[in-house]
């Protein structure tokens, strides 16, 4: 059986996930490192958990795992809209924000297409345009690692597909303030969809951040999407929505598998969005953990980007795997970020207080024997 001639052409660009250190479960990581006690700071998980009303509405769907759920939670997609102030018909559900991405990817992109991303964001943009042989197109980003709006629309072509931004930006943290991308959107051509990835809408707190949601009502061409991992810590439930004019959502859902997201992540979700305290509770949790590697990087003089996150990207002045190596030996797991070209940077999820102080210390002690 020769497989390269029974598989599709762009095979050769898809990549299966290989989980590295930075990709395991914690006990997982213990293992590898031999540790009794690793903190995980790679993966931009909440630290505080699940709300306790969504684990209590998920204990009680398990007890009906003999009964598919709701093919297209209609629940969960009228309480999104009511919340969001737009119509269920606005709203789609999806198995976890990435795939949402993919879904994006199978119903608009062909092999002639091209797909502007920026240089430094989420990879999975890349891998769903690999998967359906389009073209991507990366733009460089400003010199504050910013997403330059402006060199975006000097790519658009005739082919140019799609236009995949982040915003927050991972893995920077950054925001494209509501003005400039309002006016960037209102000159982006008809045929091409934007697609805004607001993964860390909850915890943005630049004055000039707006959720893209507005801009929805506005123009046919945006495509918004939401995830319920991060603040509202479902990650291993994997349930994620979009929210798109209805033509578009109809035509994601034309591909969209039935009973996509089971019965316990929506039995959670819904329940996550009524809990405003648990969020609340997140956001603070995150903001006392930024400002303690905040001071840290002042204190060492390290560049660090401001942060609209649940993580914050900073540069070193070191080699970043040399970093990252001395942060592992010393039980503290985070995100190198060589392979965006940031050969001197990582990115630090934030943990609970004790957690960053862990990291704190192994900082320090890695500056003072170096």
């Amino acid at each position: 059986m020769k497989l390269d001639n029974m598989v599709r052409k762009v095979y050769p660009n898809l990549m299966p996930y290989v989980c590295q250190l930075a990709d395991l479960p914690v006990e997982e990581m213990k293992q590898a490192l031999g540790k009794d006690q690793v903190y995980k700071l790679s993966f931009n998980e909440n630290p505080l958990g699940p709300s306790p009303k969504a684990v209590e509405a998920m204990q009680k769907a398990l007890l009906q795992l003999n009964l598919y759920p709701s093919s297209n939670g209609e629940a969960v997609l009228n309480r999104i809209a009511e919340k969001e102030g737009v119509q269920p018909d606005n709203v789609i559900l999806s198995n976890g924000a990435d795939e949402m991405i993919i879904l994006v990817a199978q119903t608009f992109l062909e092999p002639e297409d091209e797909v502007i991303i920026p240089v430094v964001s989420f990879v999975q943009y890349l891998a769903s345009t690999h998967l359906m042989g389009a073209k991507p197109v990366f733009s460089p980003m400003k010199e504050d690692l910013g997403v330059d709006l402006d060199a975006i629309l000097d790519l658009i072509t005739p082919a140019t597909k799609t236009i995949f931004l982040c915003n927050p930006n991972n893995p920077t943290g950054t925001v494209i303030p509501a003005d400039e991308l309002r006016a960037f959107l209102a000159r982006v051509p008809e045929h091409v969809l934007v697609v805004i990835d607001e993964a860390y809408h909850e915890y943005a707190v630049d004055p000039e951040y707006r959720t893209s949601v507005e801009f929805v009502k506005q123009f046919k061409n945006v495509f918004v999407i939401r995830t319920f991992s991060k603040i509202y810590s479902l990650a291993a439930a994997r349930i994620g929505f979009g929210i798109g004019h209805a033509d578009v959502v109809d035509a994601i859902n034309h591909v969209r598998p039935p009973f996509n997201v089971n019965s316990i992540a929506q039995a959670g979700a819904l329940a996550s969005l009524d809990d405003e305290q648990h969020v609340a509770k997140s956001r603070s949790i995150n903001q006392v953990g930024k400002e303690l590697i905040v001071e840290l990087f002042e204190e060492l003089g390290m560049n660090y980007l401001p942060s609209n996150t649940n993580f914050v990207c900073v540069d070193t002045g070191k080699d970043s795997k040399f970093m990252f190596d001395q942060l592992a030996e010393r039980g503290v797991v985070v995100r190198n970020l060589s392979g965006y070209g940031l050969t001197t940077s990582l990115r630090i999820s934030i943990g609970q207080p004790h957690e960053m102080q862990a990291f704190v210390a192994a900082m320090k002690d890695i500056i003072e024997t170096a």
